[in-house]
């Protein structure tokens, strides 16, 4: 008997929530979302409707509210995982059929191209997408790497960044003397992004070994100096900060942030310094 009363009851429960809903979608069917492109306008939509079911569930509150919200977010999520792996079967199809070079090479350069396009409307999921099958018709591609490491550094995603500017050296470091490979790219610049995926991450001692890598080979360049000098401050070896500012302001007198840096270097706490960087 309490079964059957409590089946009833959420039932009259979910009765409202889906009224609550029809009430919701003819507000949202004006919205003006013609000129967001793709993914974005679904993730604009899905916002909207999730803030608005959401203030009006939080009036009815109670159990039944919640668990109709945890459902909502797990069937999204189970959609969103099976998206990504149709994406997954269709690129593998695509890169798993023979290709000849010359229709390889007019494929990447079309691909580029839309990676560009992509990248203007701020669409980061499609212009991975082609990233990747960019490197998956040519694994030694340095600029496709090296693209979508940035990619992932602009939306803040440290680890993936990682991952990706590892790789990206590790492949121009075998690959350092073959022009084709390498094309316009360094190993300084390579070293300078890693590090600063490392500072981002809070990992400093691996953050000094890339960037002490870089003015290896670029002693006198302002951009790495400035790096060195930044994690010596955050490091509080003042010392060392002194050392890389006195070389900043050689090779760059111009700096606006010489002040600023000098004022900083000047609040660190003294204490047991240690050996530069």
């Amino acid at each position: 008997m309490l079964t059957i009363i409590s089946l009833i009851l959420t039932g009259f429960c979910l009765i409202i929530i889906l009224a609550i809903l029809f009430k919701k979608f003819p507000v949202l069917a004006i919205l003006d979302v013609n000129n967001l492109p793709g993914d974005k306008e679904m993730k604009f939509k899905d916002k909207i409707i999730k803030q608005r079911v959401e203030r009006d569930l939080s009036k009815w509150g109670g159990a039944v509210a919640k668990v109709f919200l945890f459902v909502h977010n797990r069937f999204a999520n189970f959609l969103n995982s099976t998206k990504n792996q149709l994406k997954k079967v269709k690129l593998n199809y695509k890169t798993n059929t023979h290709v000849s070079w010359p229709e390889k090479i007019k494929r990447t350069k079309e691909l580029f191209l839309e990676i560009e396009n992509y990248l203007k409307k701020e669409n980061f999921s499609e212009a991975e997408e082609r990233l990747v099958e960019i490197i998956s018709l040519d694994d030694k591609n340095l600029k496709a790497f090296l693209k979508l490491a940035d990619l992932y550094d602009l939306q803040k995603k440290w680890a993936e960044a990682k991952q990706t500017y590892e790789y990206a050296l590790k492949l121009a470091r075998k690959h350092k003397d073959d022009e084709l490979v390498m094309g316009d790219f360094n190993l300084s610049e390579i070293y300078w992004s890693l590090s600063w995926v490392f500072k981002e991450l809070g990992e400093l001692e691996d953050a000094k070994q890339n960037i002490q890598e870089a003015l290896d080979l670029e002693p006198n360049n302002p951009r790495y100096l400035d790096l060195i000098l930044d994690l010596s401050i955050i490091k509080k070896d003042k010392e060392s900060a002194l050392y890389y500012l006195e070389k900043l302001a050689e090779v760059n007198p111009e700096n606006n942030k010489l002040n600023e840096l000098s004022e900083r270097i000047e609040a660190i706490e003294t204490g047991d310094p240690e050996l530069p960087l």
